[in-house]
């Protein structure tokens, strides 16, 4: 890795209808390269104290549903390289095969979630054409709210 930190957002707030699983971002590595996920956060603009929370999870996936937007990732830090990954986002009409959960936490949809990972427990992402290769920040929230995301990850 050339130690080169992206950043992957979505654009712009992302509305989630209610009860419908959505992809936030998607992150597909290039042949034959590694990327070490760093942070992820997910952020909701609810309005309602009693509302459920928003079921969120970080998963392994494979390559399939290409109804996605793609993004340039921001260079955060480090030499001035572009990245090599797919980075995709906003996905409302179908899902990606889970291959493995990484992560999953209950967010409030009046709050939010990030996690950072520690030095060497981050999670890698290698080979986008394999089932290692592609992460999602999925979500499905029991009612309508706006969301926003990021990823932060290191080439």
């Amino acid at each position: 890795m050339a130690g080169a930190i992206f950043t992957v957002n979505t654009t712009a707030e992302c509305l989630l209808a209610s009860s419908s699983e959505e992809t936030l971002i998607r992150l597909i590595s290039s042949t034959n390269s590694a990327v070490k996920i760093k942070e992820w956060g997910v952020f909701f603009d609810g309005i309602s104290v009693t509302a459920e929370p928003v079921l969120v999870r970080l998963c392994l996936t494979d390559t399939s549903n290409g109804n996605y937007t793609t993004h340039t990732p921001t260079r955060r830090a480090g030499p001035a390289v572009s990245a090599r990954l797919i980075a995709q986002t906003m996905n409302t009409s179908s899902m990606p095969n889970i291959q493995a959960v990484l992560a999953t936490r209950e967010v409030h949809p009046q709050s939010g979630y990030q996690e950072k990972f520690s030095y060497g427990d981050e999670p890698v992402i290698f080979n986008g054409t394999s089932a290692n290769g592609v992460l999602c920040l999925m979500v499905n929230s029991p009612s309508s709210v706006n969301a926003t995301a990021e990823i932060v990850f290191e080439e």
